[in-house]
């Protein structure tokens, strides 16, 4: 029997079950902050996300033709133009769901860290690329095409100028996500200022004037994304709600704001020690035709 009061596992916590949640909490947050995101918003329980797009009609005159806002005369009244916003699409976010099991006899093998620790590691760069993917086939399935550019440089001005047309503010922080192709065409035409990696296997450019250009293999060669920061959303299931009562028996280790959930296990039928990690991530653009794409005409990312 041991002496009583010895320091023993887990009395000092479970080191790399921690470390493995706040390394995808602390990429993700610093992901969040780059695209301008300040309050993740939870889901404790159901999971429906509404998109809106705003609709402006002009005003007509008896025939149905558009008035002339110059043809307006002195002391008439004003026709009024009207701004709706409607309801576009709806979907739901749902967890995701990862295990992981490692026998006893390749842990004797190749080490702990090795066989437990390292196979974490690249789990959770597949989770992580999941909620990329996620994203960027999101922005593609209905953005405003602005067709084909000349190269990139014409991509970030025709953004920044159409989304600051939608939404009506010239000082708007335009993102434009681009694939490292693209990027690396670009950067051997260009004086440009690498910035830091901002995690989530994402890459910041910094150096053009209101606009952040965000880089990723998830986003086809050839073509571009853009909107503004405020239109971006991240939306979660926290997995401290209602979902983590099916754990009542063990421990689920999480991070501050519930955005993964980590159950370490030693599952002593099979000898073997079992990680089961579960997510519900969704980043969203909130207003749907403030998503614009376009395509760069093949050999021409060089700066004009």
């Amino acid at each position: 029997m041991p002496e009583k009061n010895i320091i023993k596992t887990p009395d000092m916590g479970t080191v790399e079950a921690v470390d493995f949640v706040n390394k995808f909490s602390d990429s993700l947050t610093k992901f969040r902050e780059a695209l301008g995101i300040t309050r993740p918003q939870p889901m404790r329980q159901g999971n429906t996300i509404q998109t809106y797009k705003f609709t402006v009609t002009d005003p007509t005159d008896g025939q149905g033709k558009a008035i002339d806002p110059a043809s307006i005369g002195e002391g008439e009244d004003i026709p009024l133009t009207h701004v709706s916003r409607e309801k576009d699409q709806e979907f739901t976010v749902g967890f995701k769901k990862w295990r992981k099991a490692v026998t006893m006899e390749e842990i004797q093998r190749v080490g702990y860290d090795m066989a437990v620790t390292t196979t974490d590691k690249k789990v959770l760069n597949k989770i992580q690329k999941s909620v990329r993917t996620d994203f960027f086939n999101y922005l593609a399935t209905a953005p405003t095409d602005l067709g084909e550019v000349s190269g990139l440089q014409e991509a970030f001005g025709k953004s920044w100028g159409k989304l600051g047309s939608i939404f009506d503010d010239e000082n708007i922080g335009t993102i434009v996500f681009i694939n490292p192709e693209d990027a690396g065409d670009y950067l051997g035409n260009a004086v440009i200022e690498n910035g830091q990696s901002v995690g989530f296997g994402m890459t910041l450019l910094k150096g053009f004037t209101n606009v952040t250009v965000m880089i990723n293999n998830s986003v086809p060669k050839g073509t571009f994304y853009a909107t503004v920061n405020d239109n971006i959303n991240l939306q979660y299931i926290d997995v401290h709600g209602e979902a983590s009562k099916v754990f009542q028996n063990k421990q689920v280790i999480s991070d501050e704001l519930g955005l993964i959930g980590l159950v370490k296990d030693d599952n002593t039928t099979n000898l073997t020690n079992q990680s089961t990690i579960f997510a519900g991530i969704a980043l969203f653009a909130e207003m749907t035709d403030g998503v614009l794409k376009g395509t760069i005409k093949q050999g021409g990312t060089a700066s004009k």
